[in-house]
């Protein structure tokens, strides 16, 4: 069971139970908590509080009467995080596979790794057309709190997971959630989010990833004669791909000339208007 991987000294849930209540049980407790994890499967259903996500917003900068200079944090039952730690794995393999551009939240992959990549690009961009590249930083707005759910349900059953009994659950979860916001210790009425995923969830990365995972490929359409090249897969006789993008979590960078940079930039115009989120102009800008 994952008992022994949930945090500790972490504000809980609706419930007010916290992991240290649960690991010096663990032994019994994953027992009993395996056969009704199954049980929600086979249903589809989790309890009401397990779908009940606490909001305390996050103060950030900016003027603090504003409500979009505060990040949402969902404070959410421990149990919920368990059944999240259990579907992870199968979340994983039957989603479809994500864009080698992206580095956001992916087992040995870091932002130090992007950095790094996005160093390569710019130097092999030099060596090819023997000038620097523009390179475009990109930010989406509120990322996880726009996310069409239903991009993803729909990705996710065309890679196979459709025939799953966890696909359904894993709808449930998230669609049929309610929010109420933590302010000085009172609590708004609750309500239910139309979009978004929530933030603190274990399963909230991967599914951005897979939300905004077609990004990459549509500005491969207008790659140009200097772009990189990389195998897209590890296999030696792997077919070599462009790169003129790279992606971790909501932050993009694009890398090209000054005019597929302009053109980049209105795909991303055109997929963002697709897929229903909106970009960050104060925090988007040219280099």
């Amino acid at each position: 069971m994952y008992i022994g991987q949930l945090p500790t000294r972490k504000a809980p849930g609706a419930d007010h139970i916290k992991a240290e209540m649960l690991k010096p049980i663990s032994t019994d407790l994953s027992q009993l908590l395996s056969w009704f994890f199954s049980l929600c499967c086979q249903w589809s259903y989790v309890p009401s509080l397990w779908r009940h996500a606490q909001v305390y917003p996050i103060f950030k900068k900016g003027d603090p009467s504003l409500p979009s200079n505060y990040r949402p944090i969902s404070l959410t039952s421990v149990f919920r995080k368990l059944l999240e730690l259990s579907l992870a794995p199968w979340l994983s393999s039957v989603s479809p596979p994500l864009d080698l551009a992206q580095g956001g939240f992916r087992p040995r992959r870091s932002a130090l790794d992007q950095a790094l990549c996005l160093h390569e690009l710019i130097q092999s961009y030099y060596r090819r057309s023997h000038r620097f590249p523009v390179v475009a930083f990109l930010d989406i707005k509120s990322a996880y709190d726009t996310v069409d759910r239903c991009v993803i349900w729909d990705a996710l059953s065309r890679s196979g997971a459709g025939s799953s009994p966890c696909l359904p659950l894993l709808v449930h979860l998230f669609d049929d959630v309610s929010v109420s916001v933590l302010v000085s210790n009172h609590s708004s009425a609750p309500f239910s989010p139309v979009t978004g995923v929530l933030q603190g969830s274990v399963l909230s990365p991967h599914l951005y990833s897979v939300y905004i995972n077609t990004l990459p490929s549509l500005l491969r359409q207008v790659a140009a004669p200097a772009t990189h090249l990389v195998p897209s897969s590890g296999s030696a006789n792997a077919g070599m791909v462009p790169v003129n993008s790279l992606l971790f979590a909501d932050d993009v960078a694009v890398i090209g000339s000054a005019k597929s940079v302009k053109e980049f930039l209105k795909l991303c115009e055109e997929h963002s208007l697709s897929l229903g989120y909106r970009w960050n102009p104060l925090k988007c800008a040219p280099l």
